[in-house]
């Protein structure tokens, strides 16, 4: 009983462990009169997958569900037999010394139905476990299945409908670090419009249940398959650069980086007066192995090229001769048996570049496809400087439309204005294209001085006499006085000054930054009043022999009375010497006269002769 329950759970773990499905893809034509042809595509592993599992698959149940409500239809669903199978042998690649151990099957499951009217439409579905336990991208790869599905829109909602369908099958297996450029594009009987996407696959049956009856299948919305941290469905397999599909054209490009089986979902969407109608998903494997090239063609380049003139470097292995077709198609003389690729474009846009690569019977093509931009070829301004409060634009001398601008000063505007001195540099980027340029801003550092000169009091008309000099780096000059002195906006670089006041002087400098400067005349009145002595001697010795002095600096008119109050001496700026005065105590009276000042003075004199 022991060695029968040990075979029984072999048994069954084999069964439940159906690792086979590569991939699969469904869609459907209609005939008219409610009838559908249904066509279900298969992919099964011909080398690790398990013979018995493949045997059981000669019939696949398609579940038809509601689309109104997501209820299975169990009186419509139905079994399709397979066809025999055909071998994927389209590997993408030339002169391969050693090919890779991978082997697919398709299987083609194709019947007709008839479908009544249903409002809403119908789902429908096949659920089958599982996956190759080798699967890089997914958890638990052996107990999680595949399940593909579409949809037929009800007749009341968009009319007459048949899905579009792949052109073509992928290659069974794909070289690490060789690119593939894959046309997966669709064709589509009624003319509607095909979008192109990755999209995250679906799973269906369980490792318990792995080919489930219809009655057993999950109904919508359906369950996906859970990725391994890393992926997902827009980066599913390791790729350099990233994998892409292109929306409109269906270009699939892939240059695999890691050994492994990875699962890709790939879904063409169907639009029909700008609303999506229906779609085809293909679920797919995806072998990835080193692989042994005996001529290999390969090129680098940037994807983006920042400049019309390109150079190609050739990375090819093993050949002797090249084929270079840069993708002009203005043109026919776009070609070049030349090693390294060199090739000028008219005009921007995008190019598919072909490089064969040949030795002896041996012929490999790589095709990939450039963006060619602009060469951005701008200048800000030379260095300059700024005048005292001015600012200053700065701005380069070209301008590029879907262009980023990024200032030092973190504006992202196409200008900026600058009002400190400093460096400033501006960065455009397009894409990954990144030109920069820089000026340096500094700050007016001429000078224009007012210098005053000889500054003294007329004692003759009691206006100050001196000059004003303007000097430095001007170009013009204007000045102006208060009071006024002068004639108003003299150009003179020397101005007289009679008077306390101000003088400015305004201009232009040799740099021609404006400017403005300012000088006050100082008041010359005397800090301190005039002394006058009080005891004078008039006798000869040259000493103390005037009144109040012999050689005044000021003007004065002087009057001196006897104590009687007779008047001894008048004058003007002329000292009293004595005359025949007799010694004694005398009165005067002097006024005083200078620039700003006049000032009366009185008081008491002793003369003492002797």
């Amino acid at each position: 009983m022991r060695f029968v329950l040990i075979i029984l759970i072999f048994a069954f773990t084999q069964s439940a462990l159906a690792t086979h499905i590569v991939g699969s893809e469904m869609n459907y034509t209609y005939l008219g009169n409610r009838q559908f042809r249904i066509v279900l595509k298969l992919y099964v592993d011909c080398v690790f997958g398990q013979a018995g599992a493949i045997r059981d698959d000669e019939y696949a149940r398609i579940g038809v569900f509601s689309k109104d409500n997501d209820s299975l239809m169990n009186g419509l669903s139905f079994m399709i037999k397979r066809k025999p199978p055909v071998r994927v042998s389209k590997t993408n690649y030339n002169c391969i010394a050693i090919p890779p151990n991978a082997c697919i099957d398709a299987y083609n499951y194709d019947t007709v139905i008839t479908l009544p009217q249903h409002k809403g439409g119908y789902v429908l579905s096949f659920q089958r476990c599982c996956r190759n336990n080798t699967i890089k991208n997914i958890i638990s790869p052996q107990s999680t299945g595949e399940n593909i599905w579409t949809i037929i829109n009800d007749f009341d909602s968009i009319g007459n409908n048949s899905s579009p369908y792949f052109k073509q099958l992928p290659p069974n297996f794909l070289c690490t670090n060789a690119p593939l450029i894959f046309d997966h594009s669709a064709i589509d009987a009624d003319g509607d419009s095909l979008i192109y996407e990755f999209f995250h696959p679906y799973t269906g049956g369980t490792q318990f249940n792995p080919r489930p009856n219809v009655v057993d299948y999950e109904s919508p919305p359906f369950s996906q398959i859970v990725y391994e941290s890393g992926y997902g469905f827009i980066d599913a397999i390791n790729s350099q650069p990233k994998a892409t599909i292109n929306a409109k054209t269906g270009v699939l490009k892939i240059t695999p980086t890691l050994n492994g089986q990875f699962v890709v979902g790939i879904v063409v969407k169907e639009y029909r007066n700008g609303r999506l109608i229906g779609f085809t998903f293909r679920d797919f494997q995806f072998n990835v192995q080193e692989c042994v090239f005996e001529t290999t063609s390969a090129f680098t380049s940037p994807d983006i090229n920042c400049d019309k003139q390109v150079v190609f470097n050739n990375n090819s292995q093993n050949a002797t001769r090249f084929f270079w077709n840069f993708g002009d198609t203005s043109t026919t003389a776009d070609t070049s048996s030349d090693k390294v690729g060199r090739y000028t474009y008219p005009i921007i846009g995008d190019y598919n570049v072909t490089l064969i690569a040949t030795n002896g019977n041996c012929v490999d093509t790589i095709i990939k496809t450039i963006t060619i931009f602009d060469k951005i070829d701008f200048k800000l301004p030379n260095d300059t400087f700024l005048c005292q409060g001015a600012n200053y634009l700065i701005k380069p001398n070209q301008f590029y439309d879907k262009t980023q601008y990024n200032w030092s000063n973190g504006s992202t505007d196409s200008v900026i204005i600058a009002s400190q001195k400093g460096l400033y540099w501006l960065k455009m980027q397009r894409i990954n294209c990144v030109f920069t340029d820089s000026i340096y801003i500094d700050l007016d550092s001429l000078q224009v001085r007012l210098v005053l000169d000889s500054l003294l009091c007329n004692l003759s008309s009691f206006d100050y006499t001196g000059s004003v000099h303007a000097k430095g780096a001007f170009k013009t000059l204007n000045w102006m006085s208060t009071p006024q002195q002068f004639l108003p906006n003299s150009t003179d670089t020397i101005v007289r000054v009679k008077q306390v006041g101000t003088l400015t002087v305004t201009g232009v400098k040799t740099n021609d930054c404006s400017y403005s400067e300012l000088i006050e005349i100082p008041d010359f009145k005397k800090s301190n009043t005039i002394k006058i002595p009080n005891v004078f001697t008039p006798n000869g010795d040259l000493i103390n022999d005037y009144f109040p002095e012999q050689n005044a600096k000021y003007l004065y008119d002087l009057k001196v009375y006897n104590r009687w109050g007779l008047l001894m001496f008048e004058s003007s700026n002329k000292p009293w010497d004595g005359g025949l005065a007799y010694d004694g105590v005398y009165y005067y009276f002097i006024t005083i006269k200078d620039c700003e000042l006049q000032e009366q003075i009185h008081g008491v004199i002793h003369l003492i002769g002797d």
